[in-house]
């Protein structure tokens, strides 16, 4: 749990969306000593879970050629995404569900856990073993809470990229106010002139014309 803590504190504190995938998927191999994690983002009418971020050599490629899975149709990580329920293959030479890829060939066991953000499946985090029978019911519980923090992390930082690309939209209309306002000053100034005068004894300014 202190593993889970730690690993949630770090993965927060990022806000750049890229850079937090990446981060998430280093930290979770790296702590908990994973072949391979995986984030996947469903896209926008939910018909693939596209892979977004991953940690290993195998993933890198992966990600070059856009890798993606048919929600409810493909692999584990389909599933899971279709179901929004976790799905587990301790063993995947015999997992019916389980997708053969021949970038990750040393994976005997996965488990593909659904992101949910406001009650809305917005991803998977997929791990996966060299080991058969790699996960137990205590690690899956922890991968469960890995993944709630992974989901809250995602959803903030896009809340707070909506929310800068607002403030940056304000902060320029509010200069081009500024400078709409400075041209009709300056263009009221153009048509005002004075000439010296002597009136009487006294020498003063009068507009001309």
């Amino acid at each position: 749990m202190q593993a889970v803590a730690e690993v949630g504190k770090s993965v927060a504190a990022q806000r750049d969306l890229d850079e937090l995938l990446a981060r998430t998927t280093r930290i979770i191999s790296d702590r908990f000593n994973y072949y391979h994690v995986g984030i996947f983002f469903l896209d926008q009418r939910g018909e693939y879970a596209i892979l977004r971020a991953s940690n290993s050599s195998g993933g890198a490629k992966m990600l070059e050629r856009g890798h993606k899975l048919r929600v409810s149709r493909e692999g584990i990580v389909g599933t899971a995404a279709g179901t929004s329920e976790a799905r587990i293959a301790l063993d995947v030479g015999e997992d019916a569900v389980f997708f053969d890829n021949p970038d990750l060939p040393e994976t005997r066991s996965e488990v593909a856990l659904p992101l949910q953000a406001r009650d809305e499946i917005i991803g998977v985090l997929d791990v996966q073993s060299t080991e058969a029978g790699a996960y137990d019911d205590e690690d899956v519980a922890m991968l469960r809470i890995l993944a709630g923090q992974v989901a809250i992390a995602i959803e903030n930082s896009r809340l707070f990229e909506q929310a800068r690309k607002a403030l940056d939209e304000v902060q320029s209309l509010h200069q081009q106010y500024i400078q709409q306002e400075w041209t009709k000053v300056a263009a009221s100034q153009q048509g005002l002139a004075y000439e010296y005068r002597r009136s009487g004894t006294a020498t003063q300014w009068e507009p001309w014309p």
